[in-house]
């Protein structure tokens, strides 16, 4: 009887001990704080995407278009198209706490639902592009794309922090 005991502890110290290393692998993984700059990251991300139409914006348009105040946060950076008749944009915003993250995807999956609803009867290629667009959140930094390379522009992003 004591022999099927002592196995049986052995068992369970394996599956804490396993449990441990998930811990571990999982607290390595969490929210990094990178300290890259905008300017390093920004500059990565417009590399990579197809940035022909679109053009730097000030904390204004920030304010308009996503209603944040660009000034709550370490570093805002926005480039939208040079036209009411595109899509497209680029923003990268630099957190100042990890915890604002989820105010910015709110503010960003707003915009995505008003670009729909603006382009559903006649925009099916710009409807498209909302679709498929990026919304990537790595530690302090949130990034969103709908381009034509946003998937490079996302791979970019990450590269950069």
């Amino acid at each position: 009887m004591m022999e099927r005991w002592m196995k049986a502890l052995g068992a369970v110290k394996y599956i804490l001990l396993v449990f441990l290393f998930i811990f571990i692998i999982n607290l390595m993984r969490g929210d990094k704080i990178s300290d890259a700059s905008i300017e390093t990251v920004t500059e990565a991300v417009t590399g990579a995407a197809d940035m022909t139409d679109l053009l730097p914006a000030d904390n204004r348009t920030v304010k308009r278009l996503y209603g944040i105040n660009a000034n709550d946060y370490d570093a805002v950076s926005l480039y939208v198209s040079d036209s009411n008749m595109k899509v497209e944009e680029v923003l990268i915003v630099k957190l100042k706490d990890v915890s604002q993250a989820d105010s910015v995807e709110s503010a960003v999956e707003s915009r995505v639902d008003t670009q729909l609803q603006s382009f559903e009867g006649y925009g099916p290629e710009q409807c498209k592009l909302l679709d498929d667009h990026v919304l990537d959140t790595q530690g302090n930094y949130v990034l969103f794309v709908v381009n034509g390379k946003a998937q490079a522009a996302d791979q970019a992003f990450r590269d950069s922090l």
